[in-house]
């Protein structure tokens, strides 16, 4: 009996296992996940490597935009350094101007720069009034007032040195008159503070204008005949007139006194003063201080110019001159004819 259920047990066995064999192959058969995942990518694998695509797409974007905001910023620091350096020539410009005006300011602008440059008199002095009045003619700026004309240096800088440079002259001028001349102008100095301003000039002070009562002075000048013209100007206008009137009234002189003391003709240089002299040297140093070198080409270029379109100017009168007088000799052969 028990080898009956032995040889069962061992029968069944065999069965289940001869069943089970082909079962086991199959599973172990199979791909495994590994595998599968590698060679068939899933929906989720496939967004992962549209992702990592899209990622490499906008890393690469990014390196494109970081190189041209890298190229932009260069471009900016390139445009700061030329700015740059253009406000640091237009400083440098200004620089240089201030510095030249100061020159000439030293040279020409105060009484002690012309005692310095053309010398002193004697104590009792040695001009008569009529040389006086010639040496502050001569003094006066007109060398500034030609370089406005010619376009060469703004009228805003030049309206300060020529009103610093017209008192200076006159006095000079002064200290170079004879002692009874000094008197006579003090007097009628004293006479015409007190006439205007209601006071008499302390010893020891200018009677000349300060900028301010001068500014002030062709200011309300300028407003008054506007008015009368009926025009209005703006604020920029009205300093730039202001400006140029007293660019202006520093290069002129008054007419009643000139008349009184410049109707004698003559020899007008006196002691050790030579008023072409002067007035060469005064054109020479406002170009050689007051230009750059490029300018002072360009200012002679200009007067050469200027030179021709004038002597063209007086051909062309001289020959209506000529012209009318011919025409006039006819009428006259034609009239003795009848």
């Amino acid at each position: 009996m028990k080898s009956i259920i032995g040889r069962g047990s061992l029968i069944s066995t065999a069965v289940l296992t001869t069943s089970l064999l082909p079962l086991v192959v199959a599973v172990f058969s199979l791909p495994s996940a590994r595998t599968r995942t590698r060679c068939a990518p899933t929906r989720s694998n496939h967004h992962l490597s549209i992702s990592q695509s899209t990622a490499q797409i906008i890393l690469a974007a990014s390196k494109s935009t970081s190189l041209q905001l890298k190229t932009s910023s260069s471009e900016d620091k390139e445009q700061r350094q030329k700015l740059g350096r253009r406000d640091r020539k237009k400083r440098l410009d200004e620089l240089q101007k201030q510095r030249r005006r100061n020159r000439w300011m030293k040279r020409y602008g105060t009484v002690e720069a012309l005692q310095q440059t053309f010398g002193t008199g004697p104590p009792w002095g040695d001009l008569s009034p009529t040389q006086t009045r010639s040496l502050y003619h001569t003094l006066l700026p007109r060398s500034l007032l030609a370089l406005n004309e010619l376009g060469l240096v703004k009228v805003e800088d030049l309206a300060p040195l020529a009103y610093e440079a017209r008192i200076a002259a006159k006095n000079y001028a002064r200290s170079r008159c004879v002692w009874t001349g000094r008197v006579g102008v003090f007097l009628f100095d004293q006479y015409r503070s007190l006439r205007d301003k209601g006071r008499l000039v302390k010893p020891g002070t200018s009677s000349s204008m300060s900028w301010e009562e001068i500014w002030a002075k062709y200011e309300s000048q300028i407003i008054r005949e506007r008015k009368e013209r009926g025009k209005e100007l703006d604020e920029d206008e009205l300093m730039m007139e202001t400006y140029m009137r007293i660019l202006e009234k520093s290069c002129s002189t008054n007419e009643a006194v000139d008349n009184l003391f410049l109707k004698d003709e003559g020899d007008i240089d006196g002691g050790d003063i030579s008023l072409a002299s002067i007035a060469s040297q005064l054109e020479k140093d406002v170009r050689a201080i007051l230009l750059s070198p490029s300018e002072i080409t360009k200012a002679e270029k200009t007067e050469k110019k200027l030179e021709k379109k004038q002597l063209k100017e007086r051909e062309k009168e001289e020959k209506m001159r000529r012209k009318a007088d011919r025409k006039e000799e006819r009428r006259k052969r034609k009239l003795r004819w009848w």
